[in-house]
């Protein structure tokens, strides 16, 4: 009898697991900010897109696609919003490549080419800016945040080819903490040329321009200037050499309410996040003879918030 016996070889061999990509995405934090007119607010993250499994050599198309986030947005995600305590959200604005400002375009999908290495892996870091576009805004002080959830607010697609595989995106927030913060401009108080019989009072006015947080109280106090008698309403003077000039300065177009530094002569305002103009009302009295020159004085604009 002949008997035949076969044996099977097995051998064991690699699992092949297929593509496989990701994008994970650095939450945005602004800080503590204020947004007043002329303030330029940014920041930046990365989002770090990495793939393995793939064909070694091959260039794999990668798709992050953000959405207007927990805050809400307009139409094309530009503006989107930031979601505060106050009636008023936050307008801002995520873009790729630049910041929004600097011609960065808004950030709804975004492509990159990865092209993998010899293990079939690749990693690229693109960058993701924030950019607060809600100068002057009535937003008021405390923190405004907007989340966007995986597979909502932020998604991710993939392929070899094209787009066509769901990969995965991480959750990430964004978020800014607004404070009060006040600046302020003057202009001059210019009286021109006058004539040394001062028999009738000399009116004049400035400006001051204010812009502080809106909601935020604030109080514009004016001092006493470099050359005072007193700390009265007609205690201010302007010099000339030895000479002297009286005036004064007032909240009142009557000339009947000094602007000074107690808590009762100042202004008291609330900012509305955009520029706000003080007029100041300045007298100079009569009856004087000023000896003939260049009166001039210099006076501290304190904005108290």
């Amino acid at each position: 009898m002949i008997l035949t016996f076969g044996f099977a070889l097995l051998l064991p061999c690699a699992a092949q697991a297929g593509l496989v990509c990701r994008a994970d995405i650095a939450s945005l934090d602004f800080g503590v900010i204020s947004v007043r007119d002329g303030v330029v607010l940014q920041t930046s993250g990365p989002v770090a897109i990495s793939c393995s499994g793939g064909t070694a050599g091959a260039v794999v198309q990668s798709c992050v696609s953000l959405g207007a986030g927990s805050g809400g947005a307009a139409a094309g995600q530009s503006p989107r919003s930031l979601a505060g305590q106050g009636l008023a959200p936050l307008s801002y604005q995520l873009t790729g490549q630049n910041s929004f400002s600097h011609g960065g375009e808004v950030w709804q999908m975004r492509s990159y080419p990865l092209t993998l290495d010899a293990n079939g892996a690749a990693l690229i870091t693109p960058m993701l800016y924030g950019e607060i576009t809600a100068i002057g805004a009535e937003a008021v002080v405390g923190l405004y945040t907007s989340s966007f959830d995986a597979g909502l607010g932020a998604t991710m697609a993939y392929g070899e080819v094209s787009c066509t595989q769901t990969g995965v995106a991480s959750s990430f927030s964004v978020r800014a903490e607004l404070t009060s913060s006040c600046s302020v401009s003057v202009t001059a108080m210019d009286f021109g040329l006058i004539s040394r019989q001062i028999t009738a009072p000399i009116d004049q006015s400035a400006q001051i321009t204010v812009s502080c947080t809106n909601a935020a109280p604030y109080t514009v106090g004016l001092g006493f200037g470099l050359h005072a008698v007193d700390a009265g309403p007609s205690g201010r003077r302007m010099l000339s050499g030895s000479d002297l000039l009286a005036y004064g300065v007032y909240h009142d177009a009557g000339r009947s309410l000094d602007w000074g530094t107690s808590p009762a002569s100042q202004t008291a305002g609330t900012g509305s996040g955009s520029a706000q103009v003080l007029t100041v009302f300045g007298r100079i009295f009569s009856p004087q003879t000023p000896a003939t020159g260049s009166y001039s004085d210099q006076i501290v604009v304190t904005v108290t918030y």
